[in-house]
């Protein structure tokens, strides 16, 4: 007997907002992606393993990890 099984890394784009760039330092706009990492087995995605909330600048680049209570302040300054 053999399993197929794998991971699987998809991002999903969260909200955009404006604030400065911890990178170049400009106000500009700022998008919250969170990527999750799951395990399938035959294809089919069992269980979440990682969440990451990532604040990327569109101006830049420039990408970093952000905590849950940033992610709520940047969607409170977004709306």
């Amino acid at each position: 007997m053999f399993f197929l099984f794998g991971l699987t890394t998809r991002e999903q784009l969260q909200f955009t907002g404006q604030s400065s760039c911890r990178y170049c330092g400009q106000f500009a706009p700022q998008q919250v992606v969170q990527r999750k990492t799951k395990l399938s087995v035959f294809f089919i995605p069992l269980l979440t393993l990682r969440r990451t909330r990532l604040q990327r600048c569109t101006r830049c680049g420039g990408t970093s990890r952000i905590s849950g209570s940033e992610q709520r302040a940047l969607a409170s300054a977004a709306f």
